[in-house]
C-alpha cells in the first residue's frame, strides 16, 4: 500500500466514524466547548463590575514587632473565604476566590507596602493591621503602576520581570521569619533589611516591585494536601479514598480479615509483631528528616492562601542598571532551604530571548509580564504559601532595620487630653 492509498483509507476511517458518532458526541463536545467559554466570558464579565482600592502603610518609627505580628493578619485575612453558589457562579461569574494583592514598591530610594483589594474588603483589611500595627498609618493612594507608561517597554523605558514558583511541593515550607536568629543575642534578624538595603540605593527613574496575589485555599484542601505528603515523609502508605458505595465492603472484608488473624495466629506471632511495630518513628529517621517532617506537618495548623508571585525591575532606559537584579534576587535567596523549599525563577515567564527573532520575542515576555502585573491575574505559575510563610515575605519591618528607604510614619499618635475644653 503506497502512502496515497494509506491517506485515503485513514480520511475515510475518519469519515465513517464521524458519520455514526455524531449525532451523540457532537452535542456532547459543543456542550463542553460552550461551558468553556461561557466561563471565561462571564469571569471577565464579573472582574469588570469589582471596584479595587490600594491602600498604603507606612509602619510605625518605633515599631518592635516581628513578623509573627502580620502572620495574625493573614490568618484572619482567610475570613474572606465564601462558597458561591450555583447563580452566582454559573449565572454572576464568581468562578474564583476573591483575590488581594501585597505589593512592595521601591522608587527614589523608598520602600512602600501597598494591599490591593476589593472595596468592599477595605474595613476589613484596615481594622486587621490597626489592631496588630495600633500606630500605623493607612492611606488610599493612586495606584502606583500608573506612574510608568502601559506601553512599556518602549524607546524610553526597560523592565525586566519574572514569575516565581517553588522547588517542591507546596506543603514543605521556605525558611521562615522563626530561622532569622543572631546566634549571640539571639535577636531576630528582620528578612527584609537586605531588600530594602537594595532599595535605598535606587537612582532616580527606576523602580522595583514585588507582588504576592493570593486567594485563600479551601481548609480542607490545603490540609489534605500537606497530610498526604507527611504520610509518605513517614514512611506510611498513602491511601484514596475509595468510593462510597464500596466503603462498606472493604471494611467488613477488614474486620473478617483482622478477626482470622488473631483466631489463627499463636502468641508468639502476635507478641513479634507487636515488639516489632513498637519501634517509635524517631528512632528510624535521621535528625534532618525529623525537623522536614515537623515543619511540614506543622503547616497544617495555619490557614493557607493560592499565591502568584512576581518581580519586576523597571525604569528609564538612562540609567537601567540590571545590576540590582542580583541584589533582590539574593534578598529573595535567603528565605530558600535546601532541605524544605525555595523560591525559583519560572524561566517560561523569564523576559529574555535568544538566537531567532530575539527583539520582538522579549518585547513580547516583557509587555505580557508587565500586564499581568498590571491586572494582578493568576496566569502562570502558582503554589501556595501558609500564613507564617507570607508574614516572612511580606509584614512591617522592625526598628531595627535602620534603612532610610523605609517610609515610616513621622510622628507618633496620641489620644486627645481628657481634660480638652469643649465650646
Amino acid at each position: 500500500m503506497d502512502f496515497t492509498s494509506f491517506l485515503k483509507q485513514y480520511f475515510e476511517t475518519i469519515g465513517l466514524l464521524y458519520s455514526i458518532s455524531w449525532w451523540w458526541a457532537g452535542p456532547i463536545v459543543l456542550f463542553y466547548l460552550f461551558k468553556i467559554l461561557w466561563t471565561k466570558y462571564s469571569f471577565n464579565q464579573y472582574l469588570s463590575t469589582l471596584k479595587w482600592v490600594v491602600l498604603e502603610i507606612k509602619p510605625p518609627r518605633n515599631i518592635e514587632r516581628s513578623p509573627r505580628t502580620m502572620e495574625q493578619v493573614f490568618a484572619a485575612l482567610h475570613g474572606v473565604w465564601s462558597t458561591p453558589n450555583y447563580i452566582n457562579k454559573y449565572i454572576r461569574g464568581q468562578w474564583k476566590q476573591a483575590s488581594l494583592s501585597f505589593e512592595i514598591q521601591g522608587v527614589n530610594g523608598e520602600m512602600h507596602f501597598m494591599i490591593r483589594c476589593e472595596r468592599r474588603f477595605r474595613n476589613f483589611v484596615e481594622s486587621l493591621i490597626y489592631s496588630q500595627y495600633p500606630e500605623a498609618e493607612i492611606q488610599e493612594v493612586e495606584d502606583y503602576t500608573h506612574s510608568v507608561p502601559k506601553n512599556t517597554p518602549n524607546a524610553e523605558w526597560d523592565l525586566w520581570g519574572v514569575d516565581f514558583k517553588k522547588s517542591k511541593d507546596s506543603a514543605y515550607p521556605i525558611r521562615t521569619y522563626k530561622y532569622f536568629q543572631e546566634d549571640v543575642t539571639k535577636g531576630m534578624i528582620d528578612p527584609l533589611a537586605e531588600l530594602a538595603d537594595v532599595i535605598a540605593g535606587l537612582p532616580p527613574g527606576q523602580q522595583i516591585w514585588l507582588q504576592f496575589v493570593v486567594t485563600p485555599e479551601h481548609d480542607k484542601d490545603w490540609q489534605a494536601a500537606v497530610k498526604k505528603v507527611a504520610t509518605k515523609l513517614a514512611g506510611k502508605e498513602v491511601e484514596s479514598e475509595p468510593l462510597f458505595v464500596f466503603r462498606f465492603f472493604i471494611q467488613a472484608w477488614e474486620v473478617i480479615e483482622l478477626a482470622f488473624h488473631y483466631i489463627f495466629s499463636s502468641e508468639i506471632e502476635l507478641a513479634a509483631e507487636v515488639k516489632k511495630d513498637e519501634q517509635p518513628l524517631m528512632f528510624k529517621l535521621t535528625p534532618g528528616e525529623q525537623e522536614i517532617i515537623k515543619a511540614v506537618e506543622e503547616s497544617i495548623a495555619k490557614k493557607g492562601y493560592r499565591t502568584k508571585m512576581r518581580f519586576i525591575y523597571i525604569g528609564r532606559r538612562d540609567g537601567f542598571d540590571r545590576g540590582f537584579l542580583s541584589g533582590v534576587n539574593g534578598s529573595i535567596q535567603q528565605f530558600n532551604d535546601a532541605m524544605l523549599n525555595s523560591f525559583v525563577h519560572e524561566n517560561e515567564t523569564k523576559t529574555f530571548a535568544n538566537y531567532i527573532w530575539v527583539e520582538p520575542r522579549m518585547r513580547f515576555a516583557q509587555r505580557k509580564i508587565f500586564n499581568r502585573y498590571l491586572d494582578r491575574d493568576f496566569d502562570g505559575p502558582t503554589f501556595v504559601m501558609n500564613s507564617e510563610e507570607l508574614a516572612t515575605v511580606y509584614h512591617m519591618p522592625d526598628m531595627s532595620v535602620l534603612s532610610p528607604a523605609i517610609s515610616r510614619v513621622e510622628a507618633k499618635k496620641g489620644g486627645a487630653p481628657i481634660n480638652l475644653p469643649i465650646e
